[in-house]
């Protein structure tokens, strides 16, 4: 059964790196993009936030699926795959960290899909909103 689940990572790391690859390629996948992220319960300026980095979250699915096919594997943890260990968790922490950053900053460009760069990032999107927002009378 644990391979079971194995698999199922793998699976779905291996779709999410496809999905990631039509999006860096295809500008015009955005929208169906943000339809498919109408479950998530945040703002549209996350949602498309976290469709930048999609490319991200498919390097962290992999880290992930590494590390759980370690663990399934049952094997002593020394030599190299302490080292793979290691570097797969930092990988994954890495690639969490620049997502973050993709959502908020928009950067590093390097990691963004190339027809969504010049996208503000999350922070300067809600700054423009609040400054073009309604005017209040003053009385």
């Amino acid at each position: 059964m644990p391979y079971f689940i194995g698999l199922f990572f793998v699976a779905g790391s291996a779709f999410m790196t496809w999905k990631a690859t039509q999006l860096w390629r295809d500008a015009d996948l955005v929208d169906f993009f943000m339809q498919t992220f109408s479950f998530m319960p945040f703002g549209k300026e996350v949602k498309r936030g976290e469709i930048r980095s999609l490319g991200l979250t498919a390097v962290s699915l992999w880290g992930l699926t590494t590390l759980l096919l370690l663990g399934l594997l049952d094997i002593e943890m020394t030599g190299p795959i302490t080292v793979l260990f290691a570097i797969t968790t930092v990988i994954v922490l890495l690639s969490l960290l620049c997502e973050i950053s993709v959502i908020l900053f928009n950067a590093p460009k390097i990691v963004v899909p190339p027809h969504m760069r010049s996208d503000p990032g999350l922070l300067a999107a809600r700054k423009a909103s609040r400054s073009t927002g309604p005017k209040r009378l003053k009385p």
